[in-house]
């Protein structure tokens, strides 16, 4: 079915429902389509049947054989700052 875009706002329930149902709903403005509202099975199915991965899943399946840690630069200290001193240090005496 078509819906002209300002029914479709008025409709959303009507129109998502339908969609659910199995049945794409079309969306104009001025006469020209604009969007088409499917179900969410549908969209799984069609457009994108393969779930994201996360970051870290993404680089432990990386094809290219890297070595992630040594991209990483070991922490140091901050320069120029003394160790703190502490009340129990056996020198402090």
């Amino acid at each position: 079915m078509t819906f002209a875009l300002q029914d479709a706002k008025n409709r959303f329930s009507a129109v998502a429902e339908e969609a659910f149902r199995g049945h794409p709903q079309v969306v104009t403005r001025h006469g020209k389509p604009l969007v088409a509202i499917i179900s969410y099975e549908l969209y799984r199915e069609k457009i994108d049947p393969e779930p994201k991965k996360n970051i870290a899943e993404a680089f432990l399946s990386c094809p290219v054989d890297v070595d992630f840690a040594a991209l990483v630069p070991p922490r140091r200290g901050r320069p120029g700052r003394a160790r703190p001193a502490t009340a129990f240090a056996e020198d402090a005496r």
